[in-house]
């Protein structure tokens, strides 16, 4: 693309393979307001501390209409657990504990008390977890907004690109209802919280731009292009109008998507599945057409405002789950450990090389026998549905291990008069290098491989993927992770297994188009990636994508399998 050589061009990381035109929208936490400690009379302590009540009341009705306002379940859970903290009552035994017994301002109380819980979230082993520090630091500014009476960025319309260092879930999602066109921000990598929001709200969004909000003017027009990872600034006329055309090739392609049949030019089929964790998620599987669900995670059973622990309540799920929907469904086992908040774990200084996946459920006996009874008992009523996957398999022993308690759980089942489906299939995450390296081995033991590509990129890479520090290493179409996929594609097929891909690089255009060079044709993702995919691989024959995939391999950077994808997959822009 003709680019002036005056313009100005920003790099960064594109979340996805979206394109946004607008006005930016500067949010600079430089300029907020500090909140001072200001002394108060004795008899002005049960004044602020009604505030504080107000406050907390209109601050989760609040929430509570963002929650009701978009239809992306995962959304609904993050803020869930904000309205969780902004109640909790911790909080606010720590809050009038400053204005009771310090006589302070209510709003430097609730100031002091979050900003003691960030502190405590910094100190956290887990770099993901410190992460999250930006939805605390949201609620504290909330609050303090609400307790001073502020209004929110009224600057922000249907035509802005908010620019910011960094944005919590609540507040991307609220300026998503106010129809913002995109979101840049300096912070943050490809699994950050407000990336991942704005990924499944269809925002297009560009991470780690740096400089970004001292580099481009409050409400110069800009063009984001998330298929090139760059950012131009006040462009001109003629590279607009380029833009505006693609943008409507785009959406005339994507009309065109519906009536594809999923097979390659030469006509080979693959399957694309969805990624699912919720219920209320079922509508967008059908919506785009996924060939059933390769992922159900299964996580959110135990935490959020709905836990279902016991066997009957999670059978309830599962059952629903294969009501609503049609094909096969992959259930993982509780993945609980590393990243996720649980209650089972104490603080660890290494929590994603620790007690987490199998190596947790295997020690939680009764926990792990409730949630296999369930998908059982649900499996005996849908036979030939049902496939279990078992998460953070790294040695051999935890195989066997899990294939003996679940043939015991279904003998007992069988006994007390249960249907069961007795050739369920169970299958291992490829997560950990020590499983891809011996894939063969594993395969004689399972019925099937799931990929997980975000894991098995960070262990590979030795990344922990939620430090935007080295948010750069995380490169989940290196080389070497490829290299790991082909030897876990010839371990399987040598004995006779399938094997798919569920992670994030299943919905990348680059990680796609490899993979199915390599020969795995089911690929699972979140359900709005499927028509993009699908488009994709319907675009070529299998013979160019293999040749693609070998080109790849022999690549030894992650730049390297960019710069032949991009040869090879010429945009049409010019």
């Amino acid at each position: 693309m003709d680019v002036d050589v005056e313009q100005k061009v920003l790099e960064g990381i594109g979340i996805d393979d979206n394109i946004a035109i607008g006005k930016a929208v500067i949010f600079s936490t430089d300029s907020l307001e500090p909140v001072t400690p200001q002394k108060i009379a004795k008899n002005q302590v049960e004044k602020h501390k009604k505030r504080y009540k107000t406050a907390q009341q209109l601050l989760l009705e609040d929430l509570e209409t963002l929650s009701n306002q978009v239809s992306d379940t995962s959304t609904r859970d993050i803020i869930e657990t904000q309205k969780q903290i902004a109640s909790d009552p911790e909080i606010e035994r720590n809050v009038y504990s400053i204005i009771d017994g310090k006589l302070l301002t209510v709003d430097f109380a609730v100031y002091q008390t979050y900003d003691l819980f960030i502190e405590r979230l910094k100190e956290s082993g887990s770099a993901l977890f410190r992460q999250r520090i930006v939805d605390l630091e949201d609620l504290r500014d909330r609050f303090v907004s609400i307790i001073k009476n502020k209004p929110k960025n009224n600057a922000v319309t249907k035509k802005s690109i908010i620019v910011t260092k960094d944005i919590s879930p609540t507040e991307l999602v609220s300026y998503y209802e106010d129809g913002i066109q995109g979101l840049i921000m300096e912070k943050g990598g490809i699994t950050s919280h407000a990336a991942i929001i704005a990924k499944s709200l269809g925002i297009p969004c560009m991470v780690s731009v740096k400089s970004a909000t001292d580099s481009i003017p409050n409400q110069k027009e800009i063009i984001l292009d998330g298929t090139v990872e760059k950012v131009y600034v006040d462009p001109s006329k003629k590279l607009v109008k380029k833009y505006r055309d693609k943008i409507a090739k785009i959406r005339a392609g994507e009309a065109k998507v519906e009536n594809l049949v999923s097979e390659t030019k030469d006509g080979k089929s693959f399957h694309l599945m969805a990624n699912i964790e919720f219920e209320a998620e079922l509508p967008e599987v059908k919506n785009n057409g996924a060939a059933g669900i390769g992922l159900l995670r299964t996580e959110s059973l135990l935490f959020g405002h709905r836990i279902r622990k016991s066997s009957e309540e999670q059978e309830v799920f599962y059952g629903h789950i294969l009501e609503d929907s049609s094909g096969e469904v992959i259930i993982r086992l509780f993945d609980i450990g590393g990243d996720k908040n649980n209650s089972f774990s104490n603080k660890e200084a290494n929590p994603f090389l620790g007690w987490r996946g199998i190596r947790l459920l295997l020690d939680e006996d009764k926990l792990l026998r409730n949630q296999l009874t369930a998908i059982l008992k649900t499996a005996g009523k849908y036979p030939g549905r049902v496939k279990i996957l078992v998460p953070m398999v790294s040695v051999m022993e935890e195989v066997q291990e899990i294939k003996a308690i679940i043939g015991g759980i279904q003998q007992q089942l069988e006994e007390e008069g249960e249907k069961v489906d007795k050739d369920i299939p169970i299958g291992v995450m490829v997560e950990v290098p020590s499983v891809a390296v011996s894939a063969f081995k594993f395969a004689q033991e399972v019925d099937f491989f799931s990929i997980g590509t975000n894991d098995l990129t960070q262990y590979t890479m030795a990344v922990d993927r939620g430090n935007e520090r080295i948010y750069n290493l995380f490169q989940h179409y290196h080389p070497s992770v490829l290299q790991l996929i082909k030897t876990t594609i010839e371990g399987a097929k040598k004995a006779g297994i399938t094997v798919s891909v569920c992670g994030e690089l299943a919905a990348d255009k680059i990680g796609a188009a490899c993979v199915l060079g390599m020969g795995i044709t089911d690929l699972s993702m979140v359900p709005r990636a499927i028509p993009k995919v699908k488009s994709l691989l319907s675009s070529r024959s299998m013979d160019d994508f293999a040749e693609l995939a070998k080109a790849a391999l022999d690549q030894c950077s992650a730049r390297g399998v960019k710069e032949v994808f991009d040869e090879w997959h010429v945009p049409a822009i010019d």
